[in-house]
């Protein structure tokens, strides 16, 4: 009883100093709002509702992984359901909501934890020590992630553009941005839309530009996969050495997710930080730890579908390989029991995104099947050697299978169900493989069949022997490719590195003397500092240069554009090829629409889900800037003419289009000229 009083009052000193820190950080900066408004608002809904219905005596470490994946999913689905209602999120419903979920959290906090079942917990003397480790890579790899972004303009890269307008208009709405109007002539968007809102959220609370706070907020959820993906593997391998073995793994040593930055993928990193919190709350939801995991289940199916549909594909092979391994050992009525709860706990998640799940089925679905566009090629699909083998990831694999090899050889079912999770993903972005696959399995049936002289164990298996490569073949399905899978492996190697060194610890510490252990744990202690300091020295640059299309000169020149045009000027801007489906600019002149509400040739991407006429002439627009010549000069002056052109953004040295095309031309007047950017006016 005394030890719970200690630990109570411990509990309530921490929340002072932090409350104290949070207001501090707050008044000091519109970027210490945003780090402020962003901690609450990923870690207080999903605490709360964790607390409410389950009250898991975890760690600290997998509990925050899954009040990340509620929290995020909470605040999607609170859109989802407004947007059919046509309901804002306004100014005073925001800082109300807001102001409630923080006292009730802090009265929540303040008041301790109720008593649960022990069974839950995953007790070990080396937990607090393992805790403070895969702090500190936590630490060390938010410090390197915001490194990575000093001297960086704007967000790098295509999808950056139409994510910070899609937040924009989150922002200025107060509701999913299912509309792009009035900067794109776009509605019914069946693009996933939950990280936008949450981002949206933060900066009406901070008052930090929707631009700098994706740029900022995308390397702190980043940096939060250490702390995600080490959670998953401290509760699937049940030991704490685990954990800051995989932080290591995905903050310093592999080069996703922190390349990530380079593209701008937003969206699948936060669902990718979300899939960790959703398998273990199914791990535990499968033990018969009550209904109430299962609620979490859905609440986290929900929401990651709202973030990123490829990532719930991801995530479902995984929860598919943990349910079989965990069924193979359990009678047929447990697992029964357990499949039916987990369908349950499915279609709850199809309910609660019914409204978004109509419109892709409307908007997606049925016209890409009609269209026969739902298949993918060969071509889409193909596997990138460069981005497979890149810096560290042989080494990565090499750990990760010796890894597997031991985890087997001890007999840890994790091991299995890791290797059986990359299996499946490397099946689902190649469906190809499976008419190779199933003939394997219909052999065994069949011959099992006909031993015990079961009539349907026999005709299934003989019916999976029909189906090999000779009588079908399946398509590629354009949503789930080998990049994207690729791309994502980090989180199973760490996974597996981390368990592989956790089990060669153990067995280290079980030869050694005691006498000698302090010794070789802190030969373990200076093998991690050296692997993170050698992973950071010989990783690739981030982010690359090649994708940082605007410069700080553009930032300037966007702003002056804001403030010194009219809201209805219309600008020619550089174009590039780029997907069959979109073209993209070169320059900060792309960063027109989002940053400045002004139109331009060369739209954001998500132009494609508008009319098909509209998608057509834009394309046309962008293929004529591409394909500039000197000699075609006058094509540009009439592409001028006919679009009613006013304003002409250049940089020099980028793109077909050059100052000098229009410097001394008889109708064009500079208006603006720094730092290699150029700006004319259509006279």
């Amino acid at each position: 009883m005394q030890s719970v009083v200690q630990e109570l009052r411990q509990q309530r000193r921490l929340l002072v100093v932090g409350v104290v820190l949070a207001l501090v950080a707050g008044l000091a900066a519109p970027q210490g709002r945003l780090v402020v408004s962003m901690a609450a608002l990923l870690v207080a809904p999903g605490y709360l509702v964790e607390r409410y219905l389950v009250r898991a005596s975890l760690p600290w470490l997998p509990r925050l992984t899954i009040w990340l994946g509620l929290s995020v999913s909470l605040v999607a689905l609170l859109y989802q359901w407004l947007w059919p209602l046509g309901l804002p999120v306004s100014a005073p419903m925001l800082w109300a909501g807001s102001l409630l979920l923080g006292l009730a959290a802090l009265v929540t906090v303040w008041r301790g934890r109720n008593a649960v079942p022990p069974s839950l917990a995953l007790p070990s003397p080396q937990w607090p020590l393992m805790a403070l480790l895969t702090l500190a890579v936590f630490g060390f790899t938010f410090l390197q992630r915001m490194a990575e972004i000093d001297g960086v303009a704007l967000p790098p890269w295509v999808d950056s553009v139409h994510h910070t307008l899609l937040v924009r208009i989150a922002v200025e709405t107060g509701l999913a941005p299912h509309s792009l109007e009035p900067y794109l002539p776009v509605n019914d968007l069946p693009y996933h839309w939950g990280y936008h809102v949450v981002i949206a959220t933060l900066v009406r609370l901070s008052e930090v530009a929707p631009v700098d706070a994706i740029l900022l907020t995308g390397q702190i959820f980043n940096a939060l996969h250490t702390l995600t993906v080490a959670s998953l593997a401290l509760v699937l391998w049940r030991r704490p050495v685990a954990a800051p073995v995989a932080a290591l793994v995905v903050g310093l040593l592999s080069l996703m997710p922190a390349y990530y930055l380079s593209w701008g993928r937003y969206t699948q990193l936060v669902g990718l930080l979300m899939l960790p919190g959703l398998a273990l709350v199914w791990h535990q939801a499968l033990r018969g730890n009550g209904r109430g995991w299962w609620v979490l289940v859905a609440l986290l199916m929900a929401g990651l579908s709202l973030v990123h549909m490829r990532v719930v594909f991801f995530a479902g092979a995984l929860l598919v390989a943990q349910t079989l391994l965990w069924a193979s050992t359990r009678p047929w009525p447990v697992v029964r029991i357990a499949l039916r709860d987990a369908f349950a706990a499915t279609v709850a998640a199809g309910i609660l995104t019914l409204p978004w799940i109509m419109l892709l089925v409307r908007r997606t679905l049925l016209p890409a099947a009609t269209s026969g566009t739902l298949a993918g090629n060969e071509d889409y699909n193909a596997l990138n050697q460069g981005l497979l083998w890149v810096d560290h990831t042989r080494l990565l694999v090499a750990l990760a299978l010796s890894s597997a090899l031991i985890g087997l050889w001890y007999r840890q079912r994790v091991a299995a169900i890791v290797a059986l999770w990359v299996g499946l993903l490397v099946v689902m972005a190649n469906p190809w493989l499976v008419p190779y696959l199933l003939p394997a399995t219909g052999l065994v049936m069949l011959l099992n069949g006909l031993r015990i002289r079961h009539l349907a164990l026999s005709l299934v298996g003989l019916g999976l022997l029909v189906l090999n490569p000779f009588f079908v073949r399946l398509p590629y399905l354009w949503l789930l490719t080998n990049d994207a899978v690729v791309i994502s492996l980090f989180l199973p190697l760490a996974v597996l590195i981390g368990g592989g060194a956790a089990l060669v610890s153990e067995q280290l510490v079980s030869m050694v003397r005691p006498v000698l252990r302090p010794a070789l744990y802190a030969t373990g202690l200076v093998g991690l500092v050296a692997a993170g300091i050698w992973g950071t020295q010989t990783m690739s640059e981030i982010p690359n240069t090649a994708t940082l299309l605007a410069t700080p000169a553009d930032r300037m020149a966007l702003d002056w554009v804001a403030t010194n045009t009219p809201p209805e000027a219309r600008f020619l801007v550089n174009a590039a090829p780029w997907l069959p489906a979109a073209r993209r600019g070169v320059d900060g002149g792309w960063w027109l629409s989002p940053l400045a509400g002004r139109w331009t040739t060369v739209p954001p991407v998500l132009f494609s889900y508008g009319d098909p006429a509209y998608v057509a002439h834009m394309h046309a627009l962008g293929d004529r800037i591409i394909n500039h010549t000197p000699e075609n000069r006058q094509d540009i002056f009439a592409l001028i003419a006919s679009e009613s052109i006013t304003h002409i953004y250049l940089v020099e040295g980028r793109g077909p289009l050059q100052p000098t095309l229009f410097a001394n031309a008889p109708g064009f007047r500079q208006i603006y000229a720094r730092d290699g950017v150029v700006i004319f006016a259509v006279e």
